[in-house]
């Protein structure tokens, strides 16, 4: 089950949605709220990612801007 992330724009972490693509496979846009920059994003699926190696929801997806 693979689950899609955007990227801040303003800190550079990747924000899990709350969408697991098995759930809603044909997701276009949507919004989200960023606790790294504490704001809403609106975003399209050329923004979005998917990240399939969450297998583990019950940790949140922190990963370092490089």
């Amino acid at each position: 089950m693979a689950r899609i992330v955007i990227r801040c724009q303003y800190t550079g972490h990747y924000v899990f949605t709350g969408i697991d693509t098995s759930t809603l496979p044909t997701i276009r846009s949507g919004r989200t709220f960023c606790p790294y920059c504490v704001t809403e994003h609106v975003w399209t699926s050329a923004d979005a990612q998917v990240d399939e190696h969450a297998t583990n929801h019950s940790k949140p997806l922190v990963r370092q801007a490089s």
